[in-house]
């Protein structure tokens, strides 16, 4: 009795325990879809908090009506400028930065290549001009320029692109080159190579604001000549050499007063108070390089320093080791021999013998012989104090054929190259000029009118370029470009510090606008660390605060006046607004 009463209360606990266990799963599979329901709810609550926030660029209704057809027409018959564009997550950026250049270049096409990494594509900004006749806009993307050209012409190999630094610049290179063919073939002259964040203006000389100092062409009395000078940034100093009675004299500056006259032709005060003249080391090198080898050796194409400091390039008439044309060699070179050493600074310009540690000599081709040819400091500075003012209606392109009519056209082209101005964080109250229907376009949304504070001028290296297309041969385009800043070693200045373009001379510069902390974080591209970095963009806007320009713009005002209120609109919708993903539970629920 007492082993069945036990049996049975077994089987009461087990079944008890069954039901128990039963009942936890049932109420741990609820628990687990009900919060896989709020999560699910959540993701999607998050999700319409954040698209609400994007103007819905791809479903603008696009009126076009009589006056755009107009414009269409009219632009048909009229000169335009072209342009090559790699983005990442800049729709924010587009609206101003094609509406600006289409009004003030003329930009009349537009090819846009989109970064793999960039979470948002521009085609319906790109759209929306295409649809109104008034640009010719093209959307690429890696397998539209990711390739090489084979010997026979036609076929082509995919070019690999590593996710890093390099990568990034060995896209931009190819793209650059197969946007600027794409143009040629298309029988378009200028093309504009700046980014996103840049825009292109008239070099104003600014009588109210501090302007560099014209070059002068001797040294002042009293005060050494530093040639072949290099600038090290990163010591703040400037190294070159005195040419003394018995050899040439290596020295360095003391810490400079001031960066603004660190140019060809300026005179530099360092901290101990002694001052040097800077010679114009291109221009005498373009008088004293050799045009052609003094006797039968090999000859060396776009040359360069490997990672080891060997002398790299590609060889023509190689007596020594009978390598094909065009092969790629390195070699090493004596550089601690004094006249190697100074002879190092100024290599890559070409025109010059050297000799390797076996003594075999080498010719470096002239590359500059086909640069472009510069005005005079006194005739740039008269061709800057003729530069239309911002009520003039004149476009650079304007400019551009009244100088090269005035001083030829070897002096503007083929590769006009650009000093850049860096614009900080201070911001102004755009004039009341600018602003335009109110409600409908905020002039604050626009950086080329919210920021006017930028850098001291002449300080900020490596230029960018607008190029003639139609004077550089098809086999120039076909190959990687030399770099962003001169794509074409032959057509435009090698990129060392001091041939970044000088300032004072240029008719031209690009101003490249830092924008807001939240504009600078917006883009995830391969520099996200520094990208994200608070005290970095705090130290890029301090050097953009140095004095504020005295002349607005009234581009924004013109534009919607040619196009009508109603068409501006629509073009410009989304301009300068940078929306969020906002993942604050908080905010989400009680908002």
């Amino acid at each position: 009795m007492k082993r069945q009463s036990r049996h049975l209360r077994s089987r009461s606990m087990h079944r008890d325990n069954k039901f128990l266990l039963l009942l936890h799963n049932n109420i741990s599979l609820g628990r687990l879809f009900f919060s896989g329901s709020v999560l699910y709810l959540l993701l999607v609550v998050v999700l319409v908090n954040h698209l609400s926030l994007l103007p819905s660029l791809n479903n603008i209704h696009i009126s076009i009506d009589k006056t755009l057809h107009e414009l269409a027409a009219d632009n048909k018959h009229k000169e335009g400028a072209s342009a090559c564009l790699l983005v990442n997550d800049e729709n924010p950026r587009l609206p101003e930065w094609i509406a600006y250049h289409y009004h003030t270049l003329p930009l009349r096409s537009l090819t846009v290549a989109v970064d793999p990494l960039s979470r948002s594509s521009p085609l319906g900004i790109l759209r929306r001009w295409n649809d109104t006749g008034l640009m010719e806009m093209q959307l690429w993307n890696d397998d539209d320029y990711l390739y090489e050209i084979a010997a026979n012409g036609a076929e082509k190999k995919r070019i690999k692109v590593t996710p890093d630094v390099h990568g990034h610049r060995m896209r931009q290179n190819h793209f650059i080159n197969k946007c600027m063919l794409d143009f040629k073939r298309r029988n378009k002259q200028w093309v504009l190579l700046i980014d996103a964040d840049e825009y292109i203006t008239f070099n104003w000389i600014d009588d109210n604001n501090q302007e560099p100092d014209f070059p002068v062409e001797k040294a002042p009395d009293g005060i050494p000549t530093l040639m072949d000078w290099t600038w090290d940034s990163s010591e703040g100093v400037i190294e070159g050499w005195i040419d003394t009675l018995s050899s040439p004299t290596k020295v360095a500056t003391g810490s400079l007063v001031s960066q603004m006259q660190i140019q060809p032709g300026g005179v530099v005060t360092d901290s101990t108070g002694d001052s040097y003249y800077l010679r114009d080391d291109r221009a005498v090198r373009d008088l004293d390089a050799l045009d052609q080898p003094p006797e039968p050796m090999p000859i060396l194409k776009y040359v360069m320093a490997d990672s080891d400091d060997k002398l790299c390039g590609e060889i023509f008439n190689d007596v020594y080791d009978e390598k094909w044309d065009e092969s790629w060699v390195c070699f090493e070179v004596d550089w601690e021999a004094p006249e190697n050493e100074q002879k190092k600074t100024n290599i890559f310009h070409g025109g010059y013998v050297v000799e390797d540690l076996q003594q075999r000599k080498y010719f470096l081709e002239k590359e500059q012989a086909l640069w472009p040819k510069r005005l005079a400091v006194e005739d740039a500075k008269d061709a800057r104090e003729r530069l239309p003012r911002v009520d003039e209606r004149k476009t650079i392109l304007d400019v551009v054929k009244e100088e090269s009519n005035r001083h030829g056209y070897e002096t503007m082209g083929p590769c006009i190259m650009m000093p850049r101005l860096r614009y900080g964080s201070f911001e102004v109250q755009p004039e009341a000029a600018t602003v335009v229907t109110p409600g409908e376009i905020d002039p604050k949304n626009f950086v080329t009118l919210r920021y006017r504070w930028h850098g001291a001028k002449g300080v900020y290296v490596y230029g960018k370029t607008m190029i003639d297309v139609s004077q550089i041969p098809t086999e120039e385009l076909q190959v990687e470009a030399e770099n962003v800043h001169a794509p074409l070693c032959h057509y435009c200045p090698r990129q060392e510090w001091y041939y970044s373009p000088q300032y004072v001379t240029s008719l031209f510069r690009v101003n490249h606008y830092l924008d807001s902390f939240e504009a600078y974080t917006y883009r995830k591209d391969i520099r996200v660390e520094l990208r994200q970095s608070v005290d970095r963009y705090n130290t890029l806007a301090k050097e953009g605060n140095h004095s504020m320009d005295t002349e607005g713009s009234h581009w924004l005002q013109e534009f919607v006046q040619d196009m009508g209120s109603e068409n501006a609109k629509m073009l410009l919708a989304g301009a300068g607004i940078f929306p969020r993903l906002d993942w604050s539970l908080w905010k989400i629920l009680w908002g």
